[in-house]
């Protein structure tokens, strides 16, 4: 499975170490609003993860990945309330002890919330590449360290031109 690539936007955050030219995107339109159905605190959730991303990434179209996220978000946190309120294992039909069935429920949501946090680049290690970015990047670019302050090997400056 290839990996998908990342935005414009996430790739000129980071800095660009490839010196690849970074293509151009189609210009996002109209910002992400969130659907009226959601409850208030499914509502906390969109407000979360909008507020936690760059302001340029999303766009209206990513609407329905960040309601995804937002309903399995809150659903997640409900979830384990009630597993805290009513116990890791409950009675089952026969009266034994079985695990939770509220953990299906949780499990879902956590496998929603993977699958939505990939697509809109919420996960540890993007944001590490985000803020290790906004150091400067030509001071750790090994290349550039070895390329001196003019761009050239150390020893060039003192061959003279031909």
């Amino acid at each position: 499975m290839t990996r998908a690539k990342k935005p414009a936007v996430i790739r000129v955050l980071e800095g660009n170490r490839s010196r690849t030219p970074i293509p151009k995107e189609i210009d996002h339109v109209g910002n992400p609003v969130p659907p009226e159905h959601l409850t208030a605190e499914q509502l906390d959730r969109w407000c979360d993860i909008v507020s936690s991303l760059p302001s340029d990434l999303l766009s209206r179209a990513d609407i329905q990945a960040l309601e995804r996220m937002a309903i399995a978000w809150a659903s997640y946190r409900q979830v384990c309330v009630l597993i805290n309120q009513t116990g890791l294992l409950t009675k089952g039909q026969k009266g034994d002890l079985i695990p939770n069935p509220l953990f299906r429920i949780r499990n879902a949501a956590t496998i929603e919330m993977q699958a939505c946090g990939m697509q809109l680049g919420l996960s540890p290690l993007a944001r590490a590449r985000i803020a290790a970015a906004g150091d400067n990047p030509e001071e750790t670019d090994p290349l550039t360290i070895l390329l001196g302050p003019n761009k050239k090997a150390w020893g060039d400056e003192s061959i003279p031109a031909q």
